[in-house]
């Protein structure tokens, strides 16, 4: 009786173990839009925000220890929060801190994919982030997160013209990108 319960537990174990999840991320931009600097042909586009419906997503995930029970498995990479503005560089080395944020970020990572999927738009603006944590003997931990915001998108994409100023013996040169 007592092997046959042993092959059971390992059996479940090696099953356990070997099992996957799947997580699946999709990359969106917030506003603020982060302007990268090109030198060569600048691309430009206009951001059309939708004032006339205001979007919402929810997420939440349950962790025993440091481990995920449960939890949504989609979000959107790319996302920017205000609150990852930095601090004191003692606080950026606290690991503890560190994984806190990372499951926070997740959260809402995952409750603004899920605002930005009910429509086809390419970012969030002005998000309002709600997040509760319920802490049970420190041991479970479930992180709830709401967002709203206007969904964007981007269109009339162009290459802009640069005009390049050369400094020559004090003179001013001014050339057209054509």
């Amino acid at each position: 009786m007592k092997k046959n319960i042993s092959k059971l537990l390992f059996i479940f174990t090696i099953t356990f173990l070997i099992t996957s999840c799947v997580t699946t991320n999709k990359g969106f931009q917030s506003s603020p839009v982060i302007t990268r600097n090109v030198e060569l042909d600048p691309i430009k586009a206009d951001i059309v925000v939708n004032q006339t419906t205001k979007l919402v997503g929810q997420s939440s995930s349950t962790y025993f220890l440091f481990f995920r029970v449960s939890g949504d498995n989609t979000c959107a990479d790319g996302i920017n929060y205000s609150t990852d503005a930095g601090g004191s560089t003692l606080s950026q080395f606290n690991p503890i801190k560190m994984m806190k944020t990372a499951k926070l970020n997740e959260v809402r990572s995952a409750a603004a994919y899920k605002a930005l999927s009910s429509g086809d738009y390419d970012l969030l603006v002005h998000p309002n982030y709600t997040m509760t944590t319920k802490n049970y003997l420190g041991i479970v931990k479930i992180y709830e997160c709401s967002v709203s915001g206007y969904g964007a998108k981007y269109q009339n994409f162009r290459t802009e013209k640069q005009k390049i100023v050369i400094l020559e013996n004090g003179k001013e040169i001014t050339v057209v990108d054509k």
